[in-house]
């Protein structure tokens, strides 16, 4: 946040610039007052609350006070200059437990150096930070569906093809044939002598019934090999070896694949085995005998492969599997294993939200329905929904609310016309997960004026969502989806075998007809750059990636939200920025020109005052945290700090490919500080009696702060007007810091 006072105040306090770096020092009369920057609490459209850490030297004394102080702001936004500019700034309380007279004379000389007058305020950290401390807010608000899927387990090649529900056919036009319309899938029906034919990898096959074995089909009838171009995009050529065997399913499934019987392989210093020839993350826990698999980011549990599985809470898994260690072949799932540093650094990238400014005149949506519009009510609300619409719709009152990529339309009327909405009412929001559109209420509106709205979504607007101290993908919810002359489905939780990868900051899944041997696909796009139109602007966009990302096919499950399947040559096909990656081996390769990992972001400093200064948080309870290399400290009496919780990780990566299309060498992990972090544990906490689930909590929230400055600073600086000056000195940035600002 960038907090600056009129010249006219003071005359003999020190002169602010406005692209200096924090903490902010004021002084007049030989007292000197510095100013940390805020945590913001609450924000409208002209104003906001917020807290900050504040030092007080009063004049002819040593001691320096340190403090907590409240205080409430209004003004207006210049969005020319991404400023909010207040007109009003009050310092409601302060606290300050070492200062005599219970800090009133501190809080005194803060208010006579921060009194009313021109100020601004960065409007991208006030965003920034509004949107995680939403996120927070929502963290556990709801409960998932942890029902488990269909597990199938293999030991040889297979394809697993999910139908959403019944296969439902319509006729191919210009042909003679039908189109199983969903599944993701090229799945064919010829009417003359009832067969099914399904296209992949190349290769056609067929069966009598869904139900029947599939065979390889040596001679594909003509009419049928004509749909495969350019319904599909298998490769052209089929890969060596035999032909999978192709398994149908019309409910939410799993497919587990082992290279023959599993392969149990020892993770040192625990009583856990994984299974080393699995594509699927595998385990066998030697003290009960019993069978634990990850899908999806939750926990199931078997003694037997062939099942039955039963959901496991991740607070209720064996001790075993936080002690896996960090270099282990099956380290990624240390972010869905409670209170390890992966699990919490993985909540916090899951908390923080993409932003965009969007022009209210020049932005459109393109909403059909098929047919009349049709609209279900959402169980427990006012609110209704629209079944047969490609996009989601909400009912409520007299108005209609449509997301689309993340930015929010308006109309009263369910066919328009419609207008980018300036606000969303809270009721949205109350949408229970058991509904198909509750990934729509991640999109905020934060604020507005007559020209452009302030938007963001936060990743679980994409099907990420935090769960029990750990992320699942997915509500778990098996949605009903629509029938017409077209499908509409909802995303799917299972079918892909999501895995969340922490080095990679993100979900990786497995293609519907996959290549087996672990090889994924991660989606790392930014929903703003979709938008083939100047009326989003996307704050974290790179250079080139609006070229690249305008192929995305809107629609594919792995994307999460509503998507549509026709008898048309509409194809299911991937998203257009994907990379492959083998999560066991952490291949090398560098990103393409453009391509940011979600949680890359957050690797730029904060940048500090020249010779470093204190990283400091003002708690909500008036407690002072500072941030140091070897983890979180809380204020202690006397000036002294107690240990509180270690760093619970940090993103490290190497350079990101350059936009001329150089090579970057970046692999991009999570990189936990092992050695640092045993010796801060090892000291234990000296804090007060604060419990361990309570100090875990806090730690989290520190983190989301810390984030929240640094990806708020850093879009401030993109989003500068180019006309503003820019600073002739070098910037000083944190000890130890590596990032690209």
């Amino acid at each position: 946040m960038i907090l600056l006072l009129s010249p006219c105040v003071l005359a003999a306090q020190q002169a602010v610039d406005e692209d200096a770096p924090w903490p902010r020092v004021r002084s007049t009369n030989g007292s000197t007052v510095t100013l940390y920057l805020p945590e913001v609490e609450s924000w409208t459209s002209n104003s906001f609350s917020a807290r900050a850490v504040v030092e007080v030297k009063p004049a002819k004394t040593k001691k320096t006070l340190l403090g907590v102080v409240w205080f409430d702001a209004q003004g207006s936004v210049d969005r020319a200059n991404r400023m909010m500019n207040l007109d009003r700034l009050e310092i409601t309380k302060g606290n300050f437990p070492d200062a005599p007279n219970n800090g009133s004379n501190a809080l005194a000389l803060a208010r006579e150096l921060f009194p009313g007058g021109a100020h601004t305020v960065s409007l991208d950290y006030l965003i920034t930070a509004l949107g995680f401390e939403q996120a927070a807010a929502r963290q556990n608000a709801h409960a998932y569906n942890h029902t488990p899927p269909n597990i199938l387990w293999q030991t040889n090649r297979a394809v697993l093809v999910i139908i959403d529900g019944e296969p439902v056919l319509r006729p191919i036009a210009g042909s003679s044939m039908e189109r199983v319309i969903n599944t993701p899938g090229l799945m064919i029906r010829n009417p003359a002598d009832g067969k099914f034919y399904i296209s992949g990898s190349g290769q056609w096959f067929s069966a009598d019934s869904l139900e029947s074995s599939w065979a390889l089909v040596q001679i594909v009838p003509p009419e049928v090999a004509a749909l495969s171009s350019p319904l599909t995009n298998s490769p052209s050529t089929p890969p060596p070896g035999s032909a999978p065997r192709i398994i149908v399913s019309t409910r939410p499934s799993e497919l587990l694949i082992s290279d023959g019987l599993p392969d149990f392989k020892s993770i040192p210093g625990t009583s856990l085995q994984y299974a080393a020839n699995a594509d699927g993350l595998l385990f066998f826990y030697t003290k009960e005998r019993a069978a634990y698999l990850l899908l999806s980011g939750r926990w199931f549990k078997a003694s037997s492969l062939q099942g039955p599985w039963t959901y496991v809470s991740p607070n209720d898994l064996p001790d075993d599997f936080a002690k896996i260690p960090e270099n282990s072949p099956r380290a990624m799932v240390l972010a869905s294993v409670p209170g390890t540093s992966e699990a919490e650094l993985a909540s916090v990238a899951n908390s923080m939200p993409t932003t965009a400014t969007v022009s209210r005149e020049d932005t459109k949506i393109d909403l059909t329905y098929d047919g009349e519009p049709q609209f279900k009510p959402i169980e427990g609300t006012a609110m209704s929904y629209a079944i047969n619409a490609q996009l989601p719709v909400i009912s409520l009152g007299t108005n209609y609310y449509a997301v689309d990529n993340a930015v929010w339309f308006v109309a009263s009327s369910p066919t328009g016309r419609w207008d980018v909405a300036t606000e969303v009412p809270e009721e949205i929001y109350t949408i229970p997960p058991t509904s198909p559109v509750y990934y729509a209420t991640f999109a905020r509106i934060y604020d507005s004026d007559t020209n452009s709205v302030e938007v963001g979504y936060t990743p679980g607007y994409t099907g990420s969502y935090e769960d029990d101290g750990t992320t699942v993908y997915g509500t778990g919810y098996d949605y009903d989806p629509y029938y017409g002359n077209d499908y509409y489905g909802w995303g799917w939780t299972w079918g892909y075998g999501y895995w969340y990868v922490p080095w990679y900051g993100w979900w990786v899944w497995r293609p519907w007809w996959g290549a087996g041997n672990g090889l994924r696909a991660a989606i790392i796009d930014n929903i703003y750059d979709r938008w083939n139109t100047p009326g989003v602007r996307p704050h974290d966009r790179l250079a080139g990636a609006e070229g690249r990302l305008s192929a995305l096919q809107n629609g594919y499950p792995a994307l999460y939200g509503r998507f549509k399947g026709t008898a048309g040559r509409t194809p299911f096909l991937p998203p257009g920025d994907t990379i492959a990656l083998n999560p066991y081996s952490r291949t090398q390769n560098a990103l393409r020109p453009g391509e940011m990992p979600r949680g890359a972001q957050l690797l730029t400093n904060v940048r500090q005052s020249a010779g470093g200064g204190r990283d400091l948080y003002a708690a909500p309870d008036g407690n002072i945290y500072q941030r140091r290399t070897d983890g979180w400290y809380r204020q202690a009496a006397a000036g002294k700090w107690d240990f509180f919780a270690p760093m619970q990780g940090r993103l490290d990566r190497g350079q990101i490919a350059p936009s001329n299309g150089a090579a970057g060498g970046g692999q991009n992990r999570i990189a936990a500080q092992n050695a640092v972090t045993a010796r801060a544990q090892a000291r234990g906490y000296q804090g007060g009696n604060m419990n361990a689930q309570a100090r875990q909590q806090m730690a989290a929230n520190l983190d989301r702060q810390y984030y929240a400055r640094q990806v708020g600073q850093v879009r401030a600086q993109n989003m500068r007007p180019a006309t503003r000056p820019q600073p002739a000195r070098a910037r000083p940035v944190r000890a130890g810091g590596r990032g690209r600002r």
